[in-house]
């Protein structure tokens, strides 16, 4: 089976900043698990890998689309992995944590997001509707104080479909390269599938 078929849904990206040492980490938003028992395996990018591997009963999934929560609960064991990851083998309890959200999500998405990084173990949240880049740029002229109590900052970038339609059509003219096709025929196999669709 290929990456495609095994990632069940498109992952958000995720990046993640401490305060005085900057980008820590970036990964997918996805999460590994055995289909007949349910158990996590893996997340962010182990959970990409796994998904290659393509073996077994291994599921991988986003409980993130569009930036918005899908699914709360593997959400909540993604939160809670990717501060742990952060912070390193002595991580903060109960950090104040800032995410920054796509622009357009509700109010009540807005909500389902603070209470799933909340349940993940931050004490309190700030939610921004605004580039994380531009967030952390600006965070502390803006509000020095809330700064000073901030640890970690959250970016969870809208997914981009025409980012993974290209890598799929990259995967696609590998795969007819190895077999034998040139880039031209390829290309003409899919203007001839497009047109008698």
């Amino acid at each position: 089976m290929t990456r495609m078929s095994k990632i069940k849904d498109e992952p958000a990206d995720i990046v993640v900043y401490l305060r005085d040492k900057g980008l820590v980490l970036k990964e997918k938003s996805l999460v590994a698990f055995h289909e007949e028992t349910g158990k996590i395996a893996a997340m962010g990018t182990e959970a990409e890998a796994m998904a290659e591997k393509a073996d077994g009963d291994m599921v991988v999934m986003s409980p993130l689309r569009q930036g918005k929560i899908a699914d709360y609960m593997v959400t909540v064991k993604l939160f809670e992995y990717l501060m742990s990851k952060a912070f390193g083998k002595k991580p903060l309890r109960r950090p104040v944590v800032a995410v920054c959200v796509p622009k357009g999500i509700t109010e009540v998405e807005k909500k389902a997001v603070e209470d799933a990084v909340i349940q993940a173990g931050a004490r309190e949240l700030v939610i921004a509707d605004v580039p994380v880049e531009e967030f952390v740029r600006d965070f502390q002229a803006k509000f020095p104080k809330l700064y000073a109590k901030v640890k970690l900052t959250i970016g969870i970038g809208k997914d981009e479909p025409e980012k993974y339609v290209t890598e799929a059509f990259a995967r696609i003219l590998e795969y007819a390269g190895s077999e034998g096709l040139s880039p031209d025929r390829a290309r003409e196999l899919f203007e001839n599938a497009f047109k008698s669709s």
